[in-house]
């Protein structure tokens, strides 16, 4: 069974790897060789477009690390059964509540302002950390007191009841069914309910977080699949239901927009569909093709400590900037001036070999931040 992980390892460490820094690097590649006629279209794809713009590569790895949380949870908890004997569950919950609370503050601490101390200055629920929480809260009693059914219905159940509270749901005199920026219920929920401590972003949170719960499902009975079923069926199955979902957010747009700012019903069709579709690949090169562990390897530092990979990009440090900025400015910072035009490729370079190389050593020497 352990060999099984390794894909959802693997991926989880590619998704982290994309997000601190290989995109950003794969984006200066392809500027170096393109110059300045590399196609716009090419280049949104590295970035969130604005609101109502078509959905991006970029889109996709905040929703792919949701859905990876959801994979490993089948895993886990059957570690949990194994090890906690008659009375598991009260053990599992408390590991659940624990992890929720923890990734709740560390969401607060990296977007959050927890450490300005000054609560006029902080805001409560803004960050993807905090997503993965509440949607962990919301998939793990179908983990601990149902079976493969009662969690597909619950998939459908958060992702139906989110649709339709948007599309049915009138809100301060406003009519349902309104997907426009800071004019929508999920918006208004968030600012009734946090005041000020709601970010002053476009994005809401609290009603999305069934959103967030349909999407670690369906991440649950991906990993259902790698763990009950033979590798080949497993593969097929994924792929099929990641076709399945593509092809059902496709449905659903003529009656709700694609939107990854308010996670809507058909953004978490498409990128779970894609999300499914990935995992297949991971499962069909790491656990089924042989001699594919030192490839794995590459990615595996990430996907080991991704909370911590996640803190150091994300954090904030003096002047604003990135975390991990700080540290590598000012070693790279001098050699990147001198290399005139292929400076911003030098630096995206160096910085992320020096994150691969922290995170591979941490993972060797078997240090990890767990949560």
């Amino acid at each position: 069974m352990a060999s099984r992980i390794t894909s959802i390892d693997a991926l989880r460490g590619a998704d982290m790897a994309v997000l601190a820094g290989g995109a950003a690097l794969l984006l200066e590649i392809l500027r170096a060789v393109w110059g300045d006629s590399l196609p716009a279209g090419v280049a949104a794809q590295f970035t969130h477009g604005s609101w109502g713009e078509p959905f991006t590569c970029w889109d996709l790895v905040m929703p792919l690390f949701i859905f990876i949380v959801g994979s490993s949870m089948p895993f886990a908890f059957a570690k949990y059964e194994r090890e906690g004997g008659e009375h598991w569950r009260r053990g599992a919950a408390w590991r659940v509540l624990r992890r929720v609370a923890v990734l709740f503050l560390l969401g607060m601490v990296v977007q959050g302002n927890l450490l300005s101390f000054d609560p006029a200055h902080m805001s409560l629920f803004c960050n993807t950390l905090q997503a993965i929480a509440a949607g962990y809260l919301i998939a793990a009693p179908f983990l601990m007191w149902g079976g493969v059914r009662s969690q597909v219905i619950g998939c459908v159940c958060c992702l139906a009841l989110y649709w339709a509270a948007m599309r049915f749901i009138p809100y301060d005199g406003h009519a349902a069914g309104s997907f426009r920026a800071y004019d929508n219920l999920a918006y208004y929920i968030d600012c009734a309910l946090e005041g000020h401590w709601q970010d002053g972003t476009w994005y809401p949170w609290i009603l999305p977080s069934l959103s967030f719960g349909g999407l670690v499902l369906m991440g649950v009975l991906g990993g259902q699949a790698l763990r009950l079923l033979t590798p080949f069926k497993s593969a097929l199955a994924l792929a099929a239901a990641g076709l399945g979902c593509l092809g059902a957010a496709l449905a659903l747009e003529f009656d709700t927009p694609l939107m990854k700012h308010l996670f809507t019903t058909t953004m978490v069709l498409w990128s779970g569909g894609w999300s499914l579709l990935l995992l297949a690949a991971s499962h069909v090169v790491f656990d089924i093709c042989p001699h594919t562990q030192k490839l794995a390897a590459l990615f595996q530092g990430f996907g080991t400590n991704a909370i911590l990979a996640y803190m150091l990009i994300e954090m904030r440090g003096i002047g604003g900037h990135p975390f991990w900025w700080g540290i590598t400015q000012p070693l790279f910072g001098g050699l990147a001036s001198q290399c005139g035009q292929y400076g911003p490729l030098v630096f995206q370079a160096l910085s992320f070999l020096l994150l691969w190389l922290l995170l591979e050593t941490l993972r060797r020497h078997r240090i990890m931040l767990r949560v």
